[in-house]
């Protein structure tokens, strides 16, 4: 039975009008995964079918007793570079060998970079999205739910245009913890059923939006505790840090954000914020875009260099 004939598979097992158990969606999805042997055969298209709380029951089931004793920017299961799939001798998962980065002027072929923006609530630097388009230069573009509630037609405007990817940044813009672990003084999701909201809720919420199930979740100030990352995972989400995090949460002057541009090395995963358009992120990727395209730098969506059967 292949992965993308379960969802139909399964909704003929529900009487109308009414769902599964919890328990019988469990026994269910176990027994779907015995049967199904292959490695590209994986649960995720079950769970994405599932009703929202039937899909908090299992994972709560699943890992609910699980202590995490891992938190940080960068663990295992991350996705930090742009992999060896998709730039040529980069590793793509934080944990893997490390390989040194490629200079900018590598004679392996085009540098490869991939320029992310998170939007994480408040306001909307337009700016960012306009120098983009002008230069027809691809971006990821990671959604949090407030920015989501406060821009509905600034969004509807980005998910109709091909030239940006959209990204999962959460429901509440939380650090990905299930004991509530803080970040930078931003508490984290509490448990495992609130960190599933925290990404799936708005996971459901960008589907709706784009047409297609975002592949990429970004946490709240980058930190994640380990069961979060395998959630996230079970999920089809891929936990995505970055190499580079140009503009320092929206906090440094253009100048710096454009040194730190300028610098990027072949397979960097380069974040800035969309969100606050009086910080230097904006003019700093004016004063630096230009340039790397002069030197030939390419610019990708995640999803152009990242295996869709995701980090593992």
């Amino acid at each position: 039975m292949a992965a993308a004939d379960w969802p139909g598979r399964f909704a003929q097992w529900d009487v109308p009008g009414r769902t599964l158990s919890p328990v019988l969606t469990a026994l269910f999805i176990a027994l779907l995964s015995l049967l199904c042997a292959s490695p590209t055969c994986a649960a995720e298209p079950v769970l994405a079918a599932l009703p929202l709380p039937e899909l908090t029951a299992h994972l709560v089931a699943r890992y609910g007793g699980q202590q995490p004793a891992q938190w940080g920017p960068a663990l295992p299961g991350t996705l930090t570079r742009l992999p060896v799939s998709g730039v040529s001798g980069v590793p793509g998962v934080s944990g893997a060998s490390a390989v040194p980065p490629a200079p900018l002027a590598s004679k392996a072929g085009p540098v490869t970079v991939a320029l992310t923006f998170d939007a994480c609530g408040g306001g909307y630097d337009a700016t960012i999205i306009a120098l983009l388009r002008e230069l027809r230069v691809p971006a990821t573009l990671f959604l949090a739910g407030p920015w989501l509630a406060a821009h509905p037609a600034e969004a509807a405007d980005l998910a109709a245009d091909p030239l940006f990817e959209i990204a999962n940044h959460g429901a509440r813009h939380r650090p990905a913890s299930v004991t509530g672990r803080a970040a930078y003084g931003i508490r984290g999701t509490r448990t495992v059923a609130e960190f599933v909201d925290e990404v799936e809720s708005n996971a459901r919420r960008l589907a709706a939006l784009t047409g297609a199930r975002p592949r990429f979740y970004r946490a709240a100030t980058l930190f994640s505790d380990e069961v979060a990352v395998r959630i996230a995972a079970d999920l089809g989400q891929t936990v995505t840090g970055c190499t580079v995090a140009a503009d320092a949460g929206a906090t440094l002057p253009a100048p710096v954000v454009a040194r730190n541009l300028l610098a990027a090395r072949n397979g960097d995963i380069l974040l800035l914020h969309m969100n606050k358009p009086n910080a230097g992120s904006g003019a700093g990727l004016r004063a630096a875009l230009p340039e790397l395209l002069r030197r030939g730098v390419r610019f990708v969506h995640l999803s152009d260099a990242v295996d869709p059967a995701g980090v593992r």
